[in-house]
């Protein structure tokens, strides 16, 4: 006899939170994925986990932050040294 099919839960949206034998963890959006879990979740971990993921979600979003502001600051820096070079060279 085989086991009966499982009913799909229906969601809005789903993803799944991982943690990699060394220890990282991961949010995948791909829930499709097939995973081999040593043990089911604790409470403790799906807390953790969860935490660690906003916490380098929040990492990222500071870093591309950063990346702009510098991108932006050197565009200005290269436009004022221009401008100096120009305003010298009408000096002559």
């Amino acid at each position: 006899m085989s086991p009966e099919p499982l009913t799909p839960l229906a969601v809005r949206t789903a993803f799944m939170i991982v943690q990699h034998e060394n220890g990282e963890w991961e949010a995948l959006a791909d829930v499709d994925k097939p995973v081999a879990a040593d043990h089911p979740a604790s409470v403790i971990e799906m807390k953790f986990g969860a935490s660690e993921v906003v916490s380098d979600i929040e990492a990222s979003k500071l870093a591309a932050i950063t990346a702009h502001q510098l991108m932006a600051m050197t565009a200005q820096m290269q436009q004022a040294a221009q401008n100096k070079s120009l305003a010298d060279q009408l000096k002559l």
